[in-house]
């Protein structure tokens, strides 16, 4: 179950959420690490940024893929009609946008398929590519950036999650000539961090290490700009 099972308008609007969603998380995982510095003076980058990954995950993707469900469910009841499972030519349509999106891209280096393809050695699900990328953020966000890795994990990563919650928990499926009824909404946080949770893990042993790494770069130094000082 992912964003193929899904119809193409509501497959733009799980992608358009997903930069919504994943914005928040990178909020929440700054916002922390400022608070922890400023307000209760955590100077150990390697304590400060493990403590930011945990409520990123926790309060970025957990509780805000639950609240988020909340409100999509609402929008499918009044836009029952537009949203909803993907009929065949619909998932043509994605065969086919994947296809192209790969002929583009020719033999240039894709940053998704490269931490696409760590998250599936390690068996992670969909989401746990674009996980892995907020830590690194935190020890080199200006060559991430100009990579431009995080805009190609945002269509694939939280997009990909946002699907299976909503087919699990908002469409229903038809597996092996079964239907499949969506699920009471009161499971969504175990599903959640079912999909999750290994990434969760990732997403804090990295932001630690980069901790850790920045204090070992710089003694003494609270933020990544203190390198460069």
């Amino acid at each position: 179950m992912s964003l193929r099972d899904l119809n193409l308008r509501t497959r733009r609007r799980l992608r358009r959420h997903a930069w919504l969603l994943t914005a928040w998380c990178v909020c929440v995982g700054f916002a922390t690490s400022w608070v922890l510095l400023h307000g209760f003076g955590m100077r150990f980058a390697a304590a400060r940024y493990g403590i930011a990954a945990i409520v990123m995950y926790a309060l970025g993707l957990v509780v805000g893929a639950r609240i988020w469900l909340v409100h999509f469910s609402q929008s499918v009841r009044h836009e029952a009609s537009a949203l909803g499972t993907a009929a065949p030519g619909d998932a043509a349509a994605f065969d086919d946008e994947k296809l192209a999106h790969k002929r583009r891209a020719g033999h240039s280096f894709d940053w998704a398929d490269l931490f696409g393809g760590i998250a599936d050695l390690v068996s992670f699900d969909e989401a746990a590519a674009l996980l892995i990328i907020p830590a690194v953020i935190f020890a080199i966000v200006g060559v991430v950036l100009l990579a431009g890795a995080v805009p190609a994990l945002l269509m694939d990563g939280v997009a990909g999650l946002l699907a299976e919650v909503a087919v699990q928990f908002v469409f229903g499926a038809l597996i092996a000539r079964r239907v499949m009824r969506p699920k009471a909404h009161d499971a969504a946080f175990m599903t959640i961090v079912e999909k999750t949770w290994l990434a969760g893990l990732a997403l804090f042993v990295l932001s630690t290490g980069a901790g850790w790494l920045l204090s070992r770069l710089n003694p003494g130094g609270a933020t990544i700009a203190d390198v460069f000082r």
